[in-house]
């Protein structure tokens, strides 16, 4: 079934305001980082602004092309052939000769102002407006999961005197090395000469909240071994244990740079059995296991548990 212009018209408002209702009730965050919120009103009421406006110019033309025609739509002027055909007798049942139909639309087989493609833009529009997709889960964190070793760290420089010894030897700004003690072994290249860089305070207050991802980079990175010595609050949701563990449950939420499509899992192991379902939130109060990260689990650091509650899931379910 082709889409004439006028449907095109609404097809285009409709996917607008799907997008501006998408937008405005929040939804969009399931989807994309919060600060597409102001691009993607724009963009939704530039969608309604221009499909109402070209159904407004179709449904004009149409009455012009009406009021030519003294009310009787244009009819197609037949082509050479099939006026040809009819002079010498060849069409006097009124059949269209084999070939000669296709020309009858402009002469190209087709109607310049139809087009099937619009249609496929239901597909998205059905898909929120039914199904309304939810954010990303635990079934995405262990499709993806992977190495945490280096997922977001950057180099910061050292006070003057500060770096431990480094891989030279030396001391220097940037990335210092200390000797692992209390990490564990079997990973020399981590475990052995592990990465520190120098840490901002912790929140003040009891059990400050900070984002699983930060949680993470501290117990791999934290020369000072912030959250091994201080409960912090996280806020996640239970997903399996992943590989290097034979029990527990992960503690998880996605890290993304623009969209769900670039989702990177963060992880915390919890020993035990998981309290909740796998995907209910939670708010827990942890502290980091020194020595529990290796390259055999992902680096994903164990945790222990002081308290852990259900919580709805945040506004925004992504961390950034």
């Amino acid at each position: 079934m082709a889409v004439n212009r006028q449907a095109q018209s609404v097809l285009m408002a409709l996917v607008g305001g799907v997008l501006l209702a998408v937008t405005v009730s929040g939804r969009y965050t399931s989807y994309v980082k919060p600060g597409f919120g102001p691009l993607l009103l724009l963009a939704g009421g530039i969608l309604v602004v221009a499909g109402v406006a070209a159904l407004l110019l179709s449904l004009r033309d149409d009455r012009r092309r009406r009021a030519e025609h003294g009310g009787v739509p244009a009819v197609a002027e037949p082509v050479p052939a099939v006026a040809a055909a009819a002079e010498t007798g060849h069409g006097s049942t009124g059949a269209v000769p084999a070939g000669d139909e296709a020309v009858l639309q402009g002469g190209h087989g087709h109607d310049h102002d139809r087009s099937r493609a619009p249609w496929l833009l239901l597909a998205p529009v059905l898909v929120l407006l039914v199904v309304a997709p939810p954010a990303l889960g635990a079934e995405a964190v262990t499709r993806n999961a992977g190495s945490q070793a280096v997922a977001g760290m950057e180099a910061v420089q050292q006070p003057s005197g500060a770096g431990a010894e480094d891989a030279a030897g030396g001391t220097s700004g940037g990335y210092a090395f200390n000797d692992g003690s209390g990490h564990g072994e079997g990973t020399a290249a981590f475990a052995k000469r592990r990465p520190t860089k120098q840490f901002p305070p912790l929140p003040a207050g009891e059990d400050p909240a900070i984002g699983i991802k930060e949680f993470v980079l501290r117990a791999l990175y934290d020369a000072d071994d912030s959250v091994g010595d201080t409960p912090v609050t996280v806020v996640g949701f239970v997903a399996p244990a992943g590989d290097g563990w034979t029990g527990g449950y992960s503690i998880a939420r996605l890290a993304i740079s623009c969209c769900a499509a670039d989702a990177t899992p963060m992880r915390i192991h919890v020993d035990g059995t998981p309290p909740y379902p796998v995907d209910t939130w939670v708010s827990a109060v942890v502290t980091a296991r020194a020595g529990t990260a290796a390259q055999d689990n992902d680096y994903v650091p164990a945790a222990d548990v002081v308290s852990m509650q259900r919580v709805t899931q945040p506004a925004d379910p992504y961390e950034h």
